[in-house]
């Protein structure tokens, strides 16, 4: 050991360490720290350039006066901590772990660090400048985390649950009190089933294992469930895992969306019902165009049914199916520029002859929403067709 030390002597010698900078000062001291004792400490005290390099260091450097240390004061301390206020250096020995500190007529903070018998502060304002940043942000979050409806549960790597917003409590039906105590995800689950909090499957353990597993999320480390609970209630529940094994859960009640649209279907259900008794082939366009409603009159008719699904179903296509089986006649160019056209929309008559012989009377009456209604009628009319009159609307 004495002989590397006599080498990093020789090396360091004749060196400026005022050029050399902090970083070197830094593992100079590191290296003192590290070997000042017994006989190499006299070796290095002798050499003129470690003491003045610690003198010059531009962060507080003691030995001695520490609490662990025997307390009294330092026996030893650099220039920097000599400038110090004697309060300042009250705070340093005292041994809190960060004290505020004007050095050179700058004040910042400084992180104290103690070994063995000496004590030395480095300057850390930019960790905390990244605190309080953090603080902020945390208490920004937790605000807004308690405003939403939907509940937010956070597992640790553990899958304990380490934070949670106050609607979670509501939507799961457990206290705050229980939450608090930190359960684990599968002890949540077991007391919120005890509620009737979530769907009651044949396997229970299974099912609880299933949710808590990643392999249950996409291959993006997202799940997302819908469940029907016994109450009559439905929770859309997502999750997301993360690399370290945490877990983000999002509970939220869609009962009224799921009751919305059960309502809504069962409506077209029942308007579909009452337009399939008419005995005109009725067709409906909303207001780009779209085919959204025909009844059986009309695909008997027009030997064309549209189904269920519309969506590539348009008035371009209906007004071909027409002109395909009827007689040429300039109506269906009059209804797809009414359809197509918003400002065009009118009320609008006038009959044709399909190719079977067929005479047909048809109109269309603009509805709510831009939408358009086009209904037609078989008359027992013979001869050729009358006609087209048009009206406004």
């Amino acid at each position: 050991m004495h002989e590397t030390l006599d080498g990093l002597m020789t090396l360091w010698g004749g060196t400026d360490f005022i050029v050399l900078g902090l970083g070197a000062a830094i593992l100079l001291l590191s290296l003192a720290l590290r070997f000042w004792r017994g006989p190499v400490l006299l070796r290095l005290a002798k050499g003129r350039w470690a003491a003045q390099v610690a003198r010059d260091l531009p962060f507080p450097i003691w030995k001695g006066g520490a609490p662990d240390a025997g307390g009294g004061a330092p026996i030893w301390a650099n220039d920097a901590f000599l400038h110090l206020r004697a309060e300042e250096r009250a705070r340093l020995l005292r041994n809190d772990a960060r004290v505020l500190l004007d050095i050179d007529g700058a004040s910042g903070w400084f992180q104290r660090h103690q070994m063995g018998k000496v004590g030395f502060a480095l300057p850390c304002d930019d960790l905390v400048r990244a605190e309080d940043g953090l603080r902020e942000m945390v208490q920004t979050m937790t605000q807004t985390f308690a405003q939403l409806p939907l509940g937010l549960a956070v597992f640790d790597r553990s899958l304990h649950l380490a934070s949670f917003n106050p609607a979670l409590a509501e939507l799961t039906m457990l206290s705050p009190a229980f939450l608090s105590r930190r359960p684990s995800l599968s002890a949540m689950l077991d007391a919120m089933r005890d509620r009737s909090m979530v769907p009651e499957p044949r396997n229970w353990k299974d099912w609880r294992a299933n949710l808590i597993s990643p392999e249950h999320a996409s291959a993006t480390g997202v799940f997302d469930d819908v469940w029907a609970l016994p109450g009559g209630q439905t929770y859309r529940v997502t999750g997301r895992h993360h690399k370290g094994g945490s877990l983000a859960l999002m509970i939220e009640d869609i009962s009224t969306e799921i009751i919305r649209g059960r309502r809504y279907r069962a409506s077209l259900a029942l308007c579909q019902s009452v337009i399939d008794r008419m005995e005109e082939g009725v067709a409906v366009f909303a207001a780009s165009g779209q085919l959204v409603m025909t009844n059986q009159a009309y695909s008997v008719l027009w030997g064309h049914d549209p189904g269920p699904d519309m969506s590539n179903a348009d008035i371009a296509q209906a007004a071909g199916q027409w002109r395909a089986r009827s007689a040429p006649t300039p109506l269906w160019a009059d209804l797809e520029a009414i359809v197509g056209h918003p400002e065009e929309r009118r009320s609008q008559q006038g009959e044709v002859r399909l190719t079977d012989g067929r005479l047909v009377r048809c109109r269309c009456e603009p509805l709510t929403e831009g939408a358009i209604l086009v209904a037609f009628r078989p008359v027992a009319v013979e001869g050729p067709p009358r006609a087209i009159s048009a009206e406004s609307a």
